[in-house]
């Protein structure tokens, strides 16, 4: 299983109830409010605890079928500047954060073998960055099978769940797409 997520900093910014006291306790344990105020980075905190707690939610709502987002369900723990791990009803699943001035992104997975990419769109415009999401996944995927673009797609399933089809033929790898701002990312395992 595998889940990712991207927060663009610079359009985070634009929105100020990240400061709020109340808007911390929605979405965070008084542990992970103890980690965000540890130094002087809490913005940058604030977010790369968020993009771990989104792409394990894509997990297990992956597994669970659609589940109800309790953000305070899902407890961060940071191990370093890159790794971490997120407890759910007693389960740990591994991330991995890249932080950049621009952006930061974290992927969750509980296979070790998996790939993603980062890249920024040309346009704020939402379908422009879907289209661009997924002709990245497409390409990367097709050239991890080495066959030719034209044979693969991406199709999201009933439950909204991007996958990979080659020749019609559902694949077992999975696939997680993510965008905010103008930041975007896939992850495949």
């Amino acid at each position: 299983m595998i889940g990712n997520d991207i927060v663009d900093l610079e359009f985070a910014k634009r929105n100020s109830r990240w400061q709020e006291q109340r808007f911390l306790d929605k979405l965070f344990t008084t542990e992970e409010q103890d980690f965000i105020r540890s130094d002087d980075q809490q913005f940058q905190n604030i977010w790369r605890l968020w993009t771990m707690k989104e792409s394990v939610y894509k997990i297990t709502s992956r597994a669970e079928g659609k589940i109800r987002f309790n953000p305070t369900d899902f407890k961060c723990i940071v191990l370093d500047s890159n790794q971490g791990h997120v407890i759910y009803k007693s389960q740990s699943i591994a991330t991995a954060t890249t932080t950049d001035k621009s952006f930061i992104q974290t992927t969750a997975c509980s296979n070790p073998q998996w790939i993603s990419k980062l890249f920024q769109f040309s346009s704020l415009d939402y379908p422009t960055q879907h289209s661009e999401s997924v002709q990245q996944a497409i390409k990367a995927y097709a050239a991890y099978k080495n066959v030719v673009d034209k044979f693969v797609a991406v199709i999201k399933n009933s439950r909204g769940i991007p996958q990979f089809y080659m020749n019609g033929h559902l694949q077992p790898e999975q696939l997680s797409l993510t965008h905010h701002g103008l930041y975007g990312a896939f992850a495949i395992a």
